[in-house]
């Protein structure tokens, strides 16, 4: 539950007003910090990209001064949402499956024809969307051949994005052999074929974590799901932990597969990672779609983090094998944060519905105070930026989203559920990221919406062209 309190931040030292480069008013404000403050009558304080203040805004107004003022008429202001996992360079591909049915072309093919300027496209239009559903952030797990293309759209856009080294893996036949609908020999050609190979990847990206103020982030990331040998794992593990970043990979996609590796090594998976010392405080795992109840103290206990897919959970409930257990794991003190994966069957403003369904389904539903945290703070905790990100409180960075009071869902009654999950993006009525505004009424500013989708559409119908598809 939402707490309604309003605690007073520091005033400045002198008596005067201090300069500051905007200051938010007139704001509900969910600021997502440990107790769930509602700051109701409230207003914000940005200098240099980051929260100088937040209070009451008489006593904003009283201690700050600005060129910039934003009225927020009353509207709901929150953390931007983050994206904690999607394949960005394949948004333009969510409605081509139905295409691939019934023939021998795999999402393999159209991955591997991949160009940097259809990664691009892709992204961008991605940017585009995200912005208007109130996000201020996303996070490619590593399945961008040309990682400077889609780094390109950070700038250009004025949105965060996280990324890493491509199709890390020393073991590619592992997907081949239980995921062949999402591989082809043209993608994997472009894998990694020994050791060596994806060692030389490995943490190639991490350079654009020495400018602190960059809109792009780099983590240490291995594709996962048995494509990587504990050799490459445990390197991996000790990278990430020399440059103080997170180490992410898939883990318990296909709850059928985790059963079968499980029962090659002859132990829980989890077990096995423990016994192996492959578990620690700066890792985080993707789906993790089958969770025993004992399982979850040993995820806490070595402070393991979690990216929950909603979508991809739906499809394995009531498979062989599927436990869900985001709730819990949650509740349990496990940081849980929440990503599209590929937003194939939703757009990006529907996926606290889905969480809210998919809890629902599982026999453990959700409140949807845990799915606006989920969507956040949660979301910044996985890949380590919940120092940075996710709440609203000073210090933090300045991403936060103004809602619209006279959208039709915003009564008042309960802001985290008309936010998270009931909220689309015609509730949205501005987005800022570090300070800087990138929707305007609704409308991203940063981009010019027109080209953006006509460049993504040129370039998804010439990939699809290319692997022999005709929609």
């Amino acid at each position: 539950m939402l707490i309604s309190i309003s605690t007073p931040s520091e005033p400045p030292v002198s008596g005067q007003p201090e300069l500051c480069d905007l200051i938010v008013h007139n704001a509900r404000i969910l600021t997502v910090d440990a107790h769930d403050r509602v700051v109701a009558g409230g207003a914000i304080a940005v200098r240099n990209g980051r929260i100088a203040a937040l209070d009451a805004q008489e006593r904003i107004l009283a201690t700050y001064s600005s060129d910039e003022l934003f009225d927020a008429k009353g509207g709901v202001v929150h953390p931007g949402f983050i994206d904690a996992h999607v394949h960005i360079s394949q948004y333009t591909a969510r409605s081509v499956l139905p295409l691939l049915e019934g023939t021998s072309i795999t999402m393999g093919h159209w991955k591997g024809e991949l160009t940097p300027e259809d990664e691009y496209a892709s992204a961008r239009l991605a940017a585009l969307d995200y912005l208007k559903c109130g996000y201020t952030g996303f996070v490619d797990p590593g399945t961008i051949f040309a990682p400077d293309a889609v780094a390109a759209v950070a700038d250009e856009a004025g949105i965060r994005i996280w990324l890493t080294d491509p199709y890390v893996a020393d073991n590619a036949e592992a997907l081949a052999e239980n995921l062949p609908e999402l591989t082809s020999q043209s993608f994997l050609a472009r894998w990694p074929t020994t050791r060596d190979e994806a060692l030389k990847r490995l943490g190639s990206q991490l350079f654009r974590n020495r400018e602190s103020n960059s809109l792009v982030k780099a983590f240490v990331g291995l594709y996962g799901e048995a494509t990587d040998s504990p050799e490459l794992y445990k390197a991996a593990l000790d990278l990430a932990s020399d440059h103080g970043v997170r180490l992410q990979e898939h883990l318990g996609y296909l709850p059928a597969f985790q059963l079968k590796r499980e029962k090659m090594l002859g132990r829980p998976v989890l077990k096995w990672f423990e016994e192996c010392g492959l578990l620690a405080p700066h890792v985080s795992f993707i789906h993790m779609n089958l969770v025993r109840e004992d399982e979850i103290s040993l995820l806490a206990r070595h402070g393991v983090r979690v990216v929950w897919c909603p979508w991809g959970q739906l499809q394995m409930l009531g498979l062989p094998g599927a436990e869900a257990r985001m709730v819990e794991l949650q509740r349990s003190g496990v940081a849980v944060g929440m990503a599209s994966d590929i937003p194939r069957v939703a757009d990006f403003d529907a996926l606290g519905t889905l969480a809210m369904s998919a809890a629902a389904a599982s026999g453990r539903p959700a409140s949807p105070t845990e799915i606006l945290r989920m969507r956040t703070i949660g979301a910044a905790a996985t890949i380590g930026e919940e120092e940075e990100l996710g709440s609203l409180e000073p210090g933090k960075r300045a991403d936060f989203v103004v809602r619209s009071l006279t959208a039709s869902v915003n009564f008042g009654f309960d802001p985290a559920l008309e936010t998270a999950v009931i909220g689309g993006r015609d509730t949205v009525d501005a987005v800022f990221v570090g300070g800087r505004q990138v929707v305007h009424g609704g409308e991203v500013v940063s981009l010019d919406a027109v080209a953006v989708v006509a460049e993504a559409h040129r370039s998804a119908h010439a990939l699809a062209s290319r692997i022999g598809l005709r929609g």
